[in-house]
């Protein structure tokens, strides 16, 4: 589906101080609902957001990457990847929802279940 104007100036928005790659990745994200392009667009919020980014954090993330203790968010950080979240990806996060999230790993698998959720 094609993206209108308004809709991309939204997600660039949303997205300043994103790297390019990561708005790139969220445009086509929106174009062609591609779960695919979820964790780079998930690995560039985390890398704006990171309050004490770790020299090897973001670079060298997997799955098990622990949000707070290896990629350097902190609670404050968490709120704006959700806010994000809500904004590029059209989900609705809730506290509680997130109070289990601790890896990169849980953090994708989740937002993949909520836009699964979302389109079912």
């Amino acid at each position: 589906m094609p993206l209108n104007e308004e809709r991309k100036q939204e997600i660039v928005r949303s997205l300043k101080r994103c790297s390019d790659a990561t708005v790139a990745a969220a445009l086509r994200f929106e174009a062609t609902r591609n779960v695919g392009e979820l964790p780079a667009i998930v690995l560039g919020v985390l890398e704006r957001d990171a309050a004490n980014p770790k020299p090897e954090g973001i670079a060298s993330a997997t799955d098990e990457s622990r949000l707070i203790e290896d990629i350097g968010m902190d609670s404050f950080g968490m709120i704006e990847v959700v806010m994000t979240a809500e904004e590029v990806l059209g989900v609705t996060v809730t506290t509680q929802e997130m109070k289990d999230i601790r890896t990169l790993g849980d953090l994708t698998q989740f937002l993949c279940a909520k836009l699964a959720a979302r389109t079912a």
